[in-house]
């Protein structure tokens, strides 16, 4: 199961490139590509502020100082959460888009169709970010309970800090494996009506599935991020413009394979043409449609 799972979750990647292709699913890159490029310039603008907010004068009195002592915290936070969590961000951001591609999707392989609902749609909104901030909790909570582990098994111990680094890099990677893949996954268990206790039990029943989701997505994107944000201080203001534009396009480009190679996927561990929301029906209207 668990091989097979996480198999799945790397060919359904190269399923949806291909599904992309052939059914000409480009023009969803658009949205996510303005979007991405808005979030990092909030992020870039946020870190000229701090350093503006940091440069005052010795002939400013004391309570601007504190002034500008609390815009600088200020900035500093906001910098620190846009570039640590821009995935979680930019993943509910681009929920409807998710949402339409997924549905797209997924009418293209079953035939099922589901009617526009704006009450529905802020629905799902919510329960995306809802479920976004629960596995941020989870995610950064099991990081940091290894590091109390850590910390209190070094005061006794005396073991080397290395492995402080670790978790703060490969470990906390593949615990975010889980989670972003999971988020993904969601779209459609949230269209098969489970809630999310019972969206949590079904991907934790593939977790190796939602691993190799997660894994895709966030080195592409972690790496693609990374050298953005290093790219500024080393190259040309022409040459970083190019790597803003191309970056920004694979970087946009990700959450939408992603979010195709989760539906394919889903659809093979579970037939989504047994799903009784569609067309809005009923439990009862969807058995007697079954059944004619």
């Amino acid at each position: 199961m668990i091989i097979s799972d996480l198999i799945l979750g790397y060919k359904s990647y190269g399923k949806a490139i291909h599904f992309i292709g052939k059914y000409k699913l480009y023009y969803y890159f658009l949205l996510p590509i303005f979007l991405f490029v808005g979030i990092y310039y909030l992020g870039i603008s946020l870190e000229e502020w701090k350093v503006d907010a940091s440069q005052t004068n010795s002939d400013d009195g004391f309570w601007l100082k504190i002034w500008y002592a609390i815009i600088y915290g200020f900035y500093t936070v906001m910098a620190y959460l846009v570039f640590k969590f821009m995935r979680y961000i930019l993943i509910i951001a681009l929920s409807p888009v998710l949402s339409i591609v997924s549905e797209r999707v997924e009418k293209i392989l079953t035939g099922n169709t589901y009617k526009f609902n704006l009450k529905q749609l802020i629905k799902d909104i919510k329960r995306t970010i809802s479920l976004s901030i629960r596995n941020l909790m989870w995610e950064f909570g099991i990081i940091y309970s290894l590091y109390l582990i850590v910390s209190l098994l070094s005061w006794v111990f005396s073991i080397s800090s290395d492995i402080e680094y670790y978790i703060d890099t490969t470990i906390a990677m593949f615990v975010g494996f889980y989670y972003y893949g999971f988020s993904f996954i969601d779209y459609m268990n949230e269209r098969r009506r489970l809630t999310i206790a019972e969206s949590v039990v079904f991907v934790k029943k593939h977790k190796a599935f939602a691993f190799a989701l997660g894994s895709v997505f966030t080195v592409l994107f972690h790496y693609s991020n990374r050298y953005f944000s290093s790219a500024k201080d080393d190259l040309s203001s022409n040459a970083f413009l190019f790597v803003v534009i191309f970056l920004s396009i694979i970087m946009s480009m990700i959450p939408i394979v992603t979010i195709v190679a989760a539906t394919l996927g889903v659809h093979e561990l579970v037939d989504l043409k047994e799903n009784q929301r569609v067309n809005n029906l009923s439990s009862e209207e969807a058995k007697i449609k079954k059944a004619e």
